[in-house]
């Protein structure tokens, strides 16, 4: 199946999963220079302060059936955000030196 067949999230998407897809990418393709840690936390505050909750649902909905089409290190940034939800609130901004 393909990323635009796929509906990982509610019954009606907020955008087409190839587009969240091409989206997350780029902003993996911003952060690719950056060391692996700092990379990672890029990409989990541009998601959590620039993204709307719903994308960011249907984004790790399609991480969790597979993740197709999306850089590997755009998925480990994705990842923080579920394990943020885990944790006490902490430092909310950009990545730290």
């Amino acid at each position: 199946m393909s990323v635009t067949q796929q509906n990982t999230g509610g019954d009606i998407p907020v955008m087409a999963l190839d587009r969240i897809v091409l989206m997350a990418n780029q902003i993996g393709d911003f952060f690719a220079p950056y060391p692996p840690e700092r990379r990672a936390e890029g990409i989990r505050n541009h998601l959590r302060t620039y993204w709307d909750p719903r994308m960011r649902e249907e984004l790790l909905a399609l991480i969790d059936a597979g993740g197709a089409g999306l850089a590997p290190h755009v998925i480990d940034g994705a990842k923080l955000l579920v394990d943020e939800t885990q944790k006490k609130p902490g430092y909310y901004g950009p990545p730290k030196a």
